[in-house]
C-alpha cells in the first residue's frame, strides 16, 4: 500500500456522499478505520484505505422487509359516558345560588 492508495478525509467523505464532519463522527464511533498521519494527539490527521471505506458501505447495506400483515384502520366503538358541562351556565347557577342565600 502506498500513499497514493490512501484517501484524504474529503475524498473518503465524497466516496460515501457525506460531509467530513459526519465522517469524523463515524470514525469517533469506531465504525470506520483510519490510518493516522503525523503525530497529532488532539486531532490526528487521518488517511483512509479504500477497502475500509468499501467494508463500511457493505456493513451498512440494508433492505427493507415488506410486512406480511396488511395494515387495517383501527375501529373503535366505545363512547364516552361523561356529561358535557356548560361552564358559563354552571357559573351563573352558582352565582344565583349565592345571591339567594
Amino acid at each position: 500500500m502506498t500513499d497514493h492508495d490512501l484517501l484524504t478525509p474529503a475524498e473518503a467523505a465524497a466516496m460515501l456522499t457525506i460531509s467530513v464532519k459526519v465522517l469524523r463522527e463515524h470514525v469517533d464511533a469506531g465504525e470506520i478505520a483510519f490510518i493516522p498521519k503525523g503525530a497529532g494527539k488532539k486531532r490526528p490527521r487521518m488517511a483512509f484505505d479504500r477497502k475500509d471505506i468499501l467494508d463500511f458501505i457493505n456493513r451498512r447495506r440494508m433492505r427493507k422487509c415488506p410486512s406480511t400483515s396488511q395494515k387495517t384502520r383501527r375501529i373503535t366503538t366505545t363512547t364516552s359516558k361523561s356529561e358535557v358541562i356548560g361552564f358559563m351556565e354552571r357559573r351563573a347557577l352558582l352565582i344565583a345560588e349565592k345571591q339567594k342565600r
